[in-house]
């Protein structure tokens, strides 16, 4: 059964169809964009309704998807928001949108009741005492299972900071200091699901290249965090001076960890494979065992995503052969080596204004 892909990069967003049958992925729509579109939310109630920004700028848009018609039509902007947003992401009602900008340090709090953003306000990611002489670089805000609080990664100031999205201005309720020189981007929730408070966080650190876990308790007020372990994204610790950890992401069974190795001096780069493990006598806590690496067939790996079905991975490569790839996933929950399909950069990428392939790829319904 055919799958529909988002896939973007700057100046452009695409609708396009993965057959596993035939093993081909074929571009739909080529929608023309007026920036950097690098990250989507979509909306938790309307699966039709897509927000994106331009990373480039300070603009927010809102676009109504027809997969049946293959359209994306804006119906909303808004110039109100911080510059250099590189992340939204929505409370389980979707009627809150958060924005983090790596450019300026801060976090959007966007009122999205309707189709059009409205800014609630502008919350400062940095500490002024804590964080004193350091430039914030929020990365990511994370939604917990429960609904109740937000995790936003500061690349920059080495933290984690947890927001209460059920109070109007969602504040800031605790801060999270993590090792100096980390670079926190991207983090999940474990176990994988909504509904029941978390148990861990995974944190992918950019700078270390390492996965920080950490065990969660809940208060009635905010989420602690106790540091359990650090694991390498590399089989080979070493190669971790010369890279930048991309993205990360948790198998639906919760078993299986997997993160993005980019900007590395390799011909390609990889995708690290973790298992869970439970280890026998220990009161709920988590390791992770890295298990091996996966050529993404391309360079500079900023994101991937897992299928609805669990089965692959599409991943987008911003230079190198390939622009997509789709990995298939075992059942042990490893990765083929070769790809099951894919889109050449030159297919997409043909010599005009930003030549940087694609940033963002999920599968969308």
């Amino acid at each position: 059964m055919s799958r529909r892909l988002l896939i973007a990069r700057p100046g452009h967003i695409y609708l396009a169809t993965y057959t596993p049958a035939s093993a081909t992925i074929t571009i739909d729509l080529d929608e023309p964009f007026p920036g950097n579109p690098s990250w989507f939310a979509i909306s938790p109630t309307d699966p039709h309704l897509l927000y994106t920004f331009d990373e480039g700028g300070s603009t927010t848009y809102a676009f109504r998807l027809d997969l049946a018609a293959n359209t994306l039509t804006k119906v909303a902007q808004s110039e109100d928001g911080s510059s250099g947003v590189c992340h939204l992401a929505f409370n389980k009602e979707g009627t809150i949108l958060i924005g983090t900008s790596w450019a300026e340090g801060t976090i959007d709090i966007w009122n999205t009741e309707s189709s059009t953003p409205e800014l609630i306000t502008t919350i400062q990611s940095k500490d002024p005492v804590v964080d004193a002489g350091r430039v914030a670089r929020a990365h990511e805000a994370v939604l917990d299972p429960t609904g109740r609080f937000f995790v936003v990664n500061d690349l920059g100031t080495d933290s984690i900071l947890v927001l209460d999205a059920l109070r109007p201005d969602v504040p800031v309720v605790r801060r999270v200091t993590v090792p100096s020189g980390s670079g926190p981007r991207h983090g999940v929730f474990y176990p994988a699901g909504e509904g029941k408070p978390a148990t861990h966080y995974f944190l992918l650190c950019e700078t270390s290249n390492r996965v920080q876990v950490f065990k969660l308790k809940y208060t009635e007020v905010d989420i602690e965090f106790t540091a359990t372990g650090s694991y390498s994204t590399f089989l080979d610790e070493d190669m971790g001076a010369f890279a930048a950890a991309g993205e990360i992401a948790l198998s639906k069974d919760g078993g299986h960890v997997y993160t993005s190795n980019r900007l590395m001096t390799t011909p390609t780069e990889t995708i690290a494979h973790f298992r869970v493990k439970k280890p026998e006598g220990d009161d709920g806590g988590l390791e992770l065992e890295l298990v091996g690496e996966t050529s993404t067939q391309g360079k500079h790996p900023r994101m991937f995503s897992l299928s609805r079905n669990g089965n692959e991975l599409f991943v987008g490569n911003q230079e190198g052969e390939w622009g997509v790839v789709v990995l298939r996933r075992r059942e042990d929950g490893t990765l083929e080596e070769e790809p099951v399909a894919g889109v050449l950069m030159e297919d997409i990428v043909k010599g005009e204004g930003d030549e940087r392939g694609p940033m963002f790829v999920l599968e969308v319904v």
